[in-house]
């Protein structure tokens, strides 16, 4: 999640502390997933400073400076068997392991009432942003699993290979999908109080 102008563009990777690990989520299709959070360290006492520093001191993502960001790991594992001269996959399973940054204020306890109020509604909307992404990479996901479990081929081998491709296509389709997500939710940044108040003052 960048910031306004740098703050919104993409949700992108840090370096930061680990905050929680998350238990084992299982999903449909041959999908589970885990979710690791770390934070991202945000300097300020009012609202013009919080927002401040995040202009001035965001971390580098993929596709620009970010305060929040979600990026899945993939491990995908495919037993196969043969029948009839076919090769036909057994069981296709596909392990995602999340890393979701969210923004973290170091002195929150030293703001006033107001801007407190504000920074945790930033801080909710970054959360329900990121496990939005989270869902779509899930749906998508399960879209892949659905789909490789109907392939064949007449080699066990090529239907690993075939399997393995199908995947990077779906990861390329799914990232349209997250672009559309973030043009719809791009402008919400704005009306934040947050912005409004470091805006006024």
């Amino acid at each position: 999640m960048g910031h306004p102008k740098r703050l919104y563009g993409a949700f992108c990777t840090f370096l930061a502390t680990i905050l929680v690990v998350a238990t084992v989520v299982p999903a449909s299709a041959g999908v589970r997933t885990t979710t690791q959070i770390r934070s991202y360290n945000v300097s300020g006492s009012t609202a013009k400073s919080l927002v401040n520093y995040m202009r001035r001191n965001p971390f580098r993502g993929d596709t620009g400076d970010a305060v929040a960001n979600i990026r899945p790991h993939y491990r995908l594992s495919v037993s196969t068997k043969t029948s009839g001269g076919t090769c036909r996959p057994r069981a296709v399973n596909l392990n995602i392991r999340f890393v979701m940054t969210l923004p973290k204020a170091r002195s929150e306890s030293s703001m006033a009432s107001t801007t407190r109020n504000a920074w945790r509604s930033f801080v909710s909307f970054t959360r329900q942003h990121e496990n939005t992404h989270k869902r779509i990479y899930i749906q998508c996901a399960n879209t892949f699993v659905s789909k490789a479990q109907r392939m064949t081929n007449k080699s066990c081998g090529g239907l690993q290979a075939s399997i393995r491709r199908l995947l990077e296509a779906e990861k390329r389709a799914c990232k349209s999908k997250h672009r559309a997500f973030d043009r719809r939710d791009y402008n919400r940044i704005f009306g934040l109080s947050l912005f409004r108040m470091a805006k006024r003052r």
